[in-house]
């Protein structure tokens, strides 16, 4: 096996994976995982951060919160155009060809509207009930970010591209 040279799988073209379904690995993935890293951009670099998320049942969306007084909330004022990464790395410590990734790109929007606003921290707290008096501050502000597509890779160099419907 030759790692210099990812197989790239078109998911939409009807090539089938092996056991599961790939949206079902992807829907896994989302579910074990808590945390993820999160891209934007501006002032021409790209910035990550850490976040805890939760993703809707459909996968069409993430849902996160970050203080609005943050360089995060600025860039994505400004830039709505993110990209995520989850990755199962720490569950699989011995071995990389177990370890699973994907990589999510969308658009986020600052939620502002009360009754929207207490639908995705519900989800959001329902993942993390830790976080239910910052997700409920009014220094914080609840981002949804609506999924264009999701790039999914197993065994290290197997990937597959997957959009929600």
């Amino acid at each position: 096996m030759r790692y210099d040279e990812p197989m790239y799988i078109d998911v939409e073209k009807g090539i089938p994976s092996e056991d599961e379904s790939i949206e079902t690995e992807i829907r896994n993935l989302c579910e074990e995982q808590s945390f993820g890293v999160l891209a934007t951009q501006g002032e021409g670099q790209p910035y990550t951060s850490l976040i805890g998320f939760a993703s809707s049942q459909d996968l069409k969306y993430l849902v996160f919160a970050t203080p609005k007084e943050t360089r995060k909330f600025s860039l994505l004022e400004k830039n709505s155009h993110v990209s995520f990464l989850l990755d199962n790395r720490s569950t699989q410590p011995d071995s990389i060809n177990q370890v699973s990734a994907l990589t999510v790109t969308g658009r986020v929007r600052v939620l502002s509207e009360k009754e929207e606003i207490e639908r995705w921290s519900k989800i959001l707290i329902g993942k993390h009930p830790y976080l239910e008096s910052f997700v409920r501050s009014d220094t914080t502000a609840v981002v949804l970010a609506e999924v264009f597509r999701y790039f999914y890779v197993r065994r290290f160099q197997e990937v597959f591209e997957w959009m929600p419907q």
